[in-house]
């Protein structure tokens, strides 16, 4: 176990003295995989604190998916025992403005933050939260941006410049340096969470006969560029199908893409006679790593997806671009790599090394 570095920002002594405290970042599902080992770590090293987590990532703009992140992390992070209230994407700025007074009236002994974007408003938002109370974080801004946001910074009690993450092997590397520079405790002994699903989700899978001897696949992400192409999606399929006929096949999409996914896949001749269902988690986070338990394999772009695939270590063939190399899975499984677009990545390509992947299994 590795331990914190000689002088965090927060120490020892602070930690021990404080009752509750916030942590600020801009979490999606991925990033909690990474940064959730830390925080569990955390609570067990201080175990009278009560922690709560900020993941509105200070947009000035909602973005269209930020319901869904809402519910699903909401879900994930609220079954956690050691995370207490959240705040997640507001609808508005006024409701922003709710969560901060909210924020207020929690009294927290320490907030601090590790932020990569919109760094000024995570200083300005947890100096807010914190009042006379002590605020830190590491925040990424170069050196105009700095000198723009001076007073921000110079608010904080302490803080700290962001390395990027192109400076790092792999995002757990820049996790683990950044909050042992923030905090005083030990590293986590595993680099990524461990999922466990419940077993009631597991057992509402347990009965169907069409989840054996499946291949998960998802290809859609919140950025066109990291997306895979449905035709691609199509032909992948058929050509596994033609090599091994009896897998089945379970395609991802967020709910609101599930009944348009549905009619391209009836609609598409080539994928008659193949069983093929499609999936959404729609009540709860658990149905989504529930129903990645129960792969063979899972095929997805730089999303979630393949994260959770390696915490719950089903092989995983990820598709992701040059750039995005440092948020490479860790599990099982193997990784392919495209230029500046994961559709570059060809169906062939897939199918050749899902293939390699599924005689191993």
């Amino acid at each position: 176990m590795t331990q914190h570095g000689s002088n965090p920002l927060i120490s020892a002594s602070q930690l021990k003295n404080a009752k509750r405290i916030l942590y600020m970042s801009h979490l999606a599902l991925g990033d909690y995989v990474y940064q959730g080992v830390f925080l569990q770590q955390l609570a067990a090293t201080y175990p009278h604190l009560e922690i709560d987590i900020w993941f509105d990532d200070c947009r000035e703009q909602r973005k269209s998916w930020h319901s869904g992140r809402n519910q699903i992390l909401g879900q994930w992070l609220e079954s956690e025992p050691y995370i207490g209230h959240i705040y997640p994407n507001p609808d508005s700025e006024q409701q922003r403005q709710q969560q901060i007074q909210d924020a207020q009236q929690r009294n927290y002994d320490l907030v601090f933050f590790i932020a990569t974007t919109r760094s000024e408003r995570f200083c300005h938002y947890a100096r807010l939260i914190a009042g006379e109370r002590s605020a830190v974080g590491a925040y990424a801004l170069n050196t105009l941006q700095c000198w723009q946001h001076k007073e921000a910074i110079k608010a904080l009690d302490a803080g700290i410049k962001v390395r990027k993450s192109a400076c790092f092997d792999h995002i757990s590397d820049f996790y683990r340096h950044h909050f042992h520079t923030l905090v005083a405790m030990d590293s986590p002994a595993q680099a990524f969470q461990h999922l466990q699903v419940p077993k009631p989700y597991l057992d509402a899978l347990e009965n169907s006969d069409k989840l054996n001897n499946f291949v998960f696949i998802n290809h859609l992400s919140t950025t066109e560029k990291r997306d895979w192409q449905l035709a691609q999606v199509f032909e992948c399929i058929t050509r596994l199908h033609q090599k091994q006929p009896t897998l089945r096949f379970v395609i991802n999409a967020p709910n609101e893409q599930l009944a348009q996914l549905q009619q391209e896949v009836e609609k598409n001749e080539q994928l008659k006679g193949i069983d093929i269902s499609t999936f959404s988690a729609k009540q709860h986070f658990y149905e989504l790593p529930a129903m990645i338990s129960r792969a063979r394999l899972v095929i997805s772009v730089e999303t979630a997806i393949m994260h959770l695939a390696a915490s719950l270590n089903v092989p995983a063939l990820a598709l992701i671009r040059a750039k995005a190399h440092q948020w490479r899975p860790l599990g099982p499984g193997e990784i392919l790599v495209g230029g500046k677009r994961v559709d570059s990545i060809s169906a062939q390509t897939v199918t050749d090394k899902a293939l390699a992947l599924l005689a191993k299994a």
